[in-house]
């Protein structure tokens, strides 16, 4: 027996979705049955679900202040090599 399901989503996300489901010739709710499947046969998200500190992550001040220093660099390169 077939029943619906209703629940909200980012519109962004859901097209984005949408056209990815489209190319791989599949609907948005073959994609979520596919999902409800795996989520069943796993007793629980079929993948990882955790908290990751990005070790990447680069202040604004930091990121502006390595800007500045690299464009004074190359100032100080393009003036050395214009003498």
């Amino acid at each position: 027996m077939d029943t619906n399901m209703t629940f909200r989503m980012d519109s962004d996300v859901k097209a984005e979705m949408s056209a990815i489901c489209a190319k791989l010739g599949m609907t948005t709710s073959t994609a979520f049955n596919i999902f409800a499947n795996a989520f069943v046969r796993a007793k629980g998200m079929p993948f990882a679900v955790t908290v990751q500190e990005s070790d990447t992550f680069v202040a604004k001040g930091a990121m502006l202040a390595d800007t500045d220093q690299l464009l004074a660099d190359f100032a100080s390169d393009y003036k050395r090599m214009a003498e």
